[in-house]
């Protein structure tokens, strides 16, 4: 079925046909041959046997409410606009903790973006705790981006919001940090609630000050344990670590003395941390 434009063609072309064979032929005294006319009588044949569609009929209010409708192509296209992702997708380079910094080479462009430790997650949590972010990452690691110009140097691009490829968070702290700062985190809370019961005399100031410092306290405790992603995990890097002490002392069997005793150290150290973790939440599975 022909669409409506070629249809309206067609009768135009018919149209002109039709004025053309009656006038010219006859002016110019050059009739139509029998098969020349069957082709032309064949051509209005089917060309009037075309059904043309009517336009749609449509009101003033529709024409202008309609006017300030985007077209379809144009939502189509901000729909897709709107789905871009923002990040750019690169590989880590390199690590220096003690600066506190890395470098990620973008996979299209092959640049060289700088990365410091406290923008890989810029909320507000974050920032506080910016002097205490070990972040677990390492070279080759594939990471999504997004890029700024350097507060400190516009000419230099730095990254943040920093993620793993596939948009899972990465940690700040590798689980002995996050320990660290759990654990000290406790020690300050009891330091503190021995300077309020020492110095205060009122019942309820002595309640309100120690209620807000173990708010402070749980505070840091938390976002901690927010850091430990991998339940499963830091378990299974735990007791590598024991495996790891167990071989050294077994490859030196001959050069120590208490070879039991050495392992037994090593074992009740490993033990110690699991019971330390479970501080900040992390069970071996079937212990709830």
């Amino acid at each position: 079925m022909a669409s409506t434009g070629n249809k309206q063609l067609f009768l135009q072309f018919g149209r002109n046909i039709s004025y053309f064979t009656g006038r010219s032929c006859a002016l110019y005294r050059c009739p139509l041959q029998q098969s020349q006319q069957h082709h032309v009588n064949r051509f209005f044949s089917s060309a009037a046997a075309i059904e043309v569609e009517e336009p749609v009929k449509r009101t003033y209010g529709e024409i202008i409410s309609n006017r300030n409708k985007p077209s379809e192509e144009h939502v189509e296209k901000s729909d897709v606009q709107k789905k871009q992702s923002p990040f750019t997708y690169g590989h880590i380079r390199w690590i220096d903790r003690e600066k506190g910094c890395a470098m990620i080479r973008d996979e299209v462009s092959n640049e060289r973006i700088f990365l410091h430790f406290n923008y890989i997650d810029t909320s507000e949590t974050a920032q506080l705790n910016a002097k205490i972010i070990n972040p677990v990452i390492s070279p080759g690691l594939r990471v999504r981006f997004q890029v700024r110009p350097n507060p400190n140097n516009h000419a230099v691009m730095t990254a943040y919001d920093v993620q793993r490829w596939n948009g899972d968070k990465i940690p700040l702290l590798h689980y002995k940090d996050a320990l660290t700062i759990a654990l000290k985190a406790r020690a300050w809370l009891g330091h503190r609630c021995y300077e309020i019961l020492d110095e205060e005399q009122d019942a309820a100031a002595i309640s309100d000050k120690i209620r807000l410092a173990y708010e402070e306290s749980n505070k840091l405790t938390e976002w901690a344990r927010s850091q430990l992603v991998d339940s499963n995990n830091i378990i299974r890097e735990c007791k590598a670590e024991l495996g790891n002490e167990v071989f050294d002392i077994l490859e030196n069997i001959y050069q120590i003395d208490d070879v039991q005793r050495k392992v037994e150290e090593a074992f009740f150290r490993c033990e110690r941390t699991l019971k330390e973790l479970e501080l900040l939440g992390i069970r071996e599975e079937g212990n709830d």
